[in-house]
């Protein structure tokens, strides 16, 4: 769908939701739900999910009518599963798992190994000790989800923010690039059906900058693919930063592109927008987000295979804060607003389901 016939979906769209009208915060239900539009299409639409959502029942409600898969935002990371050497604690991951179980919903599993590691990972200073380390938590907690998560990124942000070089951290400075190989390697013998996801930020930004990271990721996946490393997918987070930033439609095109001819499918991951630059852009409003959520969604699908959506939380009220303030928001923009009224993020996105 081009950028025209978009707009003219989201204007009908919007039109469809306000007459099917979200109902009160006692229920969430509508007619035609996003779950219900993905369901349709044979698409995976879901969000981010906390253990601590699950005790919330106006939430769970919200997950389970637009949802039909949930990533654990925190829980299955190597902080929340292994904290201790060798302790593994799935606790808080098999809760949210056996909700999706329960709902209907598929999992996907995030993530097994990038900078984020406990202190004792990071104290490593012995190149094979970090490599024996890092292959028992990914094969070990790939093996606790078997059959039950479906798709995982198994490397998640190897480059440094919003520039083209591979991050510096613990495991990658001993074992260089080869840390991602052996962590796809590892996570396919534990798992050989699960689909394995390569997963990076700031690749759909306007900027010579983030096109350099476009062409330095392709050089990545290229050498990992030519060493047998079974990347079956790439994950673009989408974490818009409205007054700030902008997608640049041309070039993640062309960046799909090239994905697609290497035969790897594309998920997108972690959708959302801060709203802590708006205020440098004057005629920003409300509606404009909608329009980055969509547009994303309909400018991947045009040149992708694309897979799936995840958006990074579905209501505001219940999300984080950015730590710095900038201007007079700290928000992270999602699907419901601090009231739990639904945004034009959910206009955008229902034209953009449609359009698939």
């Amino acid at each position: 769908m081009h950028r025209r016939e978009f707009l003219k979906a989201a204007a009908g769209a919007a039109t469809g939701l306000m007459s099917y009208g979200y109902l009160s915060e006692a229920s969430a239900q509508i007619e035609d739900s996003l779950r219900s539009l993905a369901d349709r299409k044979g698409f995976r639409f879901g969000s981010a999910i906390d253990y601590q959502n699950l005790k919330d029942e106006w939430l769970r409600n919200l997950y389970r009518t637009h949802c039909n898969s949930l990533t654990a935002r925190n829980a299955m990371k190597w902080v929340g599963t292994e904290r201790s050497p060798g302790k593994f604690a799935f606790g808080e991951a098999d809760a949210i798992v056996a909700f999706a179980e329960a709902e209907g919903m598929k999992s996907y599993g995030h993530t097994l190994v990038w900078k984020n590691v406990p202190t004792w990972v990071s104290r490593i200073k012995d190149a094979e000790e970090a490599r024996n380390v890092m292959l028992r938590h990914v094969r070990t907690v790939v093996d606790h989800f078997k059959g039950r998560v479906d798709a995982w990124d198994v490397v998640n942000e190897p480059m440094e923010y919003d520039v083209a070089e591979m991050r510096s951290w613990a495991i990658q400075n001993l074992l260089g690039d080869d840390y991602v190989t052996e962590s796809f390697l590892a996570a396919h013998e534990a798992d050989p059906d699960a689909t394995l996801v390569l997963n990076e930020a700031h690749l759909e930004k306007a900027g010579s900058n983030f096109e350099q990271r476009r062409i330095l990721l392709l050089k990545l996946i290229e050498a990992q693919l030519a060493k047998g490393a079974p990347i079956h997918a790439v994950g673009l987070q989408g974490h818009f930063r409205p007054g700030l930033d902008k997608l640049d439609e041309a070039g993640v095109s062309r960046f799909c592109g090239e994905l697609k001819g290497m035969g790897l499918s594309v998920f997108i991951t972690e959708l959302d927008a801060s709203c802590r630059f708006t205020y440098a852009d004057k005629k920003f409003t409300e509606a404009d987000y909608g329009k980055i959520f969509g547009s994303f969604v309909t400018t991947v699908a045009e040149s992708a295979n694309l897979k799936g959506v995840t958006v990074w939380g579905l209501a505001e009220k219940y999300g984080e804060l950015e730590p710095k303030p900038v201007g007079a928001c700290r928000k992270y923009i999602n699907l419901y607003d601090d009231n739990n009224e639904p945004r034009s993020t959910v206009e955008g996105l229902t034209a953009a389901l449609n359009s698939l």
